[in-house]
């Protein structure tokens, strides 16, 4: 049984779902707030392109073949470079030939072990007022450093397993 205004008298409820398949996104708030699930389901739709299907497809079938040639420490990188570069918009304008090209030629070449450096400005300390750049650098970091000004909020949009070392200095303890 489900009453759509009714959870508690209801067994199970519909999450909003977003279908790329094989990339599916689902939202629910637990039936106490419907209209938001879908309303930001309608967001995220518009935000993520039906070609994202083909790339994530892409990826299925080539994923043992990326598994085969890199070490795990690796991967990650390599997964990062090759959604946000080329591959994904030549998969979608049907070109999969050139794709498959583009794909060894990325895979051969590996990741190099160098990376980038950011400075990510916190501003004034609301996590709603950060630019979506800084959200995209903090997304793709290993490590955060940051100093006692960043708060906690701010801190916890960063990836989850990425490494974090405070520098901040207190009265006779510079860090």
């Amino acid at each position: 049984v489900n009453a759509v205004d009714d959870p508690a008298h209801s067994r199970f409820i519909f999450p909003a779902i977003i279908d790329r398949s094989p990339i599916i996104i689902s939202i629910s708030s637990g039936g106490h707030a419907p209209v938001l699930a879908r309303q930001l389901r309608e967001k995220l739709e518009a935000w993520i392109p039906a070609s994202v299907a083909i790339a994530g497809q892409f990826a299925k079938e080539m994923r043992q073949r990326v598994k085969n040639a890199l070490p795990f420490d690796q991967r990650r990188r390599f997964w990062e470079m090759f959604f946000t570069g080329a591959i994904p918009g030549v998969l979608a304008a049907g070109k999969r030939s050139d794709a498959d090209t583009l794909f060894s030629t990325l895979l051969e070449g590996g990741t190099d072990a160098s990376g980038e450096v950011y400075i990510v400005g916190a501003g004034p300390g609301d996590p709603e007022l950060l630019t979506i750049k800084a959200l995209q650098c903090m997304h793709k970091a290993d490590v955060i450093v940051h100093d006692g000004l960043v708060s906690n909020e701010i801190l916890a949009l960063a990836r989850r397993d990425a490494e974090r070392i405070s520098v901040a200095k207190s009265a006779g303890k510079h860090t």
